[in-house]
C-alpha cells in the first residue's frame, strides 16, 4: 500500500488562510480541502484487509438532513456502509422504516456490525473515532484542542439543533402550523433564539476552521447548518467565517460524492 505522503502543515496553514480570507468563487476550496484531509488519507491507518472483511454498517439517513454529516464522516474512512434512504415523509414517530429500528423515526439511524442500534451524529462520529485509528476528524485524547471539540459537538446537537426539533413542525407540540397562533410564535422564537445561538459561535472562531488550524467533524456540521434555516444569505452577512467554512466543506470531494448520492 502506497505511503500517504503529508502535505508541509505551514503550508497547508497559509492555503487555507488565504482560501478562507477571500471570497468566493475566486478562491479554489476544492483544492485546498484536498490537501487537508484527503478522502485516502486514512488507509495508512487501517490494516489490510479489515474493511473488506467486516460485516457493513448500514446508515439510514434522508437527503439534505443531519445524516449527511454522518455519510460525510464515513466517507473519511474505509469502514464499509451501505445507506439506506428514508423519505421525509416517513420520518418522526410514524416512520414506518425506522420505528422498529428507532422508536423516534430520526436519522441518522446507524446499525452496527453486530446488529445493535446507534442513533445521534455526534455519537456516531465519537464512535467511529474510536473504531478508526487516526481519524483525524476527532482530535485525541491528549489533543489540546480536544475539550474543546467535545464543548461545541455538544453545543450543536444539545443547543441548536432542539430549536429544529420545536420549530420545523410546530403542530406535533402546540396543535397548531407555524403560520397560526402558538405554532406561529414557536416558530418564530425558535428561529430567533437559533440566530443568537450562531452569532454567539460566530463570535469564537478565529478561524480559517471552526477550531483553527484543523479541519474537524465540526466543520462537517457546518456544510448542511449554513444551508438550514435561517439560510445561506442570512449565514452569509451575519455570520461570515460559519458560512465559508461550510462552501469550503460543501466543496471537498468527499462532501461531493456524498451530496451526489443524495442527489443534491
Amino acid at each position: 500500500m502506497p505511503k500517504t505522503v503529508k502535505p508541509n502543515k505551514d503550508r497547508r496553514d497559509r492555503s487555507l488562510d488565504d482560501a478562507l480570507a477571500s471570497s468566493f468563487p475566486a478562491s479554489d476550496p476544492v483544492s485546498m480541502t484536498s490537501t487537508s484531509i484527503p478522502a485516502t488519507d486514512h488507509d495508512a491507518h487501517i490494516p489490510k484487509g479489515r474493511a473488506k472483511k467486516s460485516k457493513p454498517y448500514k446508515l439510514y439517513g434522508a437527503s439534505g438532513g443531519g445524516s449527511m454529516i454522518v455519510e460525510a464522516a464515513f466517507g473519511f474512512t474505509k469502514l464499509p456502509v451501505e445507506f439506506v434512504d428514508v423519505p421525509w415523509t416517513d420520518t418522526g414517530w410514524n416512520s414506518k422504516a425506522l420505528k422498529k429500528l428507532n422508536p423516534l423515526g430520526q436519522v441518522p439511524t446507524l446499525i452496527m456490525p453486530d446488529g445493535k442500534v446507534m442513533t445521534e451524529s455526534a455519537a456516531i462520529i465519537l464512535h467511529l473515532a474510536d473504531t478508526v485509528p487516526g481519524f483525524e476528524l476527532v482530535p485525541g485524547l491528549n489533543h489540546p484542542d480536544r475539550a474543546q471539540f467535545l464543548h461545541w459537538l455538544v453545543f450543536l446537537v444539545a443547543a441548536v439543533y432542539p430549536t429544529f426539533t420545536f420549530g420545523d413542525d410546530t403542530k406535533r407540540w402546540v396543535g397548531a402550523d407555524e403560520k397560526h397562533g402558538a405554532g406561529k410564535a414557536l416558530r418564530e422564537t425558535t428561529e430567533e433564539h437559533r440566530k443568537k445561538l450562531w452569532r454567539h459561535v460566530e463570535k469564537q472562531i478565529d478561524g480559517p476552521w471552526f477550531l483553527g488550524p484543523t479541519m474537524t467533524a465540526l466543520d462537517l456540521y457546518m456544510w448542511p447548518m449554513t444551508f438550514w434555516r435561517p439560510g445561506r444569505d442570512w449565514f452569509e452577512k451575519e455570520c461570515p467565517k460559519l458560512f465559508k467554512i461550510g462552501t469550503v466543506v460543501k466543496a471537498h470531494p468527499v462532501c461531493k460524492k456524498v451530496a451526489a448520492r443524495n442527489k443534491l
